[in-house]
């Protein structure tokens, strides 16, 4: 069974905004009664499925609202990984998809590997983004998934252009098995790192805008 990598583009600051959920606007209010009805469309999603991870997504939307992913359920961590995904989902860019892989981890573990290899330094690496959790700015831990399914990751626009740099150079010393999977990712960064560099000072424009990830399957 194969796992799907999708990325967009969002300020980490509007995602945390809601986590917890203080002294939000009207216009954040409207943005959560969609997030509240994306998580009980997720949760019909998995009830058809037959999947029951303890704790319903739009209950686990509710506790990360909040501030708190404190439930006992041994499968919380999915519901949570869920609640929080929609959280960036309808705070940011529309969505695009990277690749499909059987093993995602695998293959970002292994470009690592690679890049590591032809110089690239090790804070550049791709598997340190694409599953490195939620950002910081969220002031309270979220339990990871138990099975590793769904992951979030997120990479800031300032380590974006020195990565999409280093990944280029390196480009002809990887094994050429990988290099589709780097053109693929490089492209996949560069599409939002450059409309953020060149639209500096626009109203839209901010500093802690990041590329994320999301691995579900």
């Amino acid at each position: 069974m194969s796992k799907i990598v999708n990325y967009s583009m969002a300020n980490r600051r509007k995602i945390a905004r809601f986590l917890p959920g203080k002294n939000l606007s009207t216009d954040d209010v409207r943005l959560l009664d969609k997030m509240r009805a994306a998580a009980r469309a997720w949760q019909d999603d998995l009830d058809a499925q037959d999947v029951d991870w303890g704790l319903p997504v739009q209950d686990a939307l509710e506790h990360l609202v909040s501030g708190r992913a404190d439930s006992p359920a041994e499968w919380a961590g999915c519901a949570y990984y869920a609640a929080l995904q929609i959280v960036i989902d309808h705070n940011g860019s529309d969505i695009s998809t990277l690749a499909s892989y059987r093993s995602p981890i695998t293959v970002f573990t292994t470009l690592d590997d690679e890049l590591s290899k032809a110089g690239v330094a090790a804070d550049l690496l791709p598997s340190q983004y694409v599953f490195s959790g939620p950002p910081p700015e969220i002031a309270f831990p979220i339990p990871h998934p138990a099975d590793g399914s769904p992951e979030i990751g997120y990479w800031p626009m300032q380590k974006a252009g020195p990565a999409i740099n280093a990944y280029r150079e390196a480009s002809d010393r990887i094994d050429p098995v990988l290099r589709y999977e780097l053109g693929e990712l490089i492209d996949a960064l560069d599409s939002w790192y450059s409309e953020w560099a060149d639209g500096e000072g626009s109203f839209w424009w901010a500093e802690d805008t990041s590329v994320f990830f999301s691995v579900a399957g």
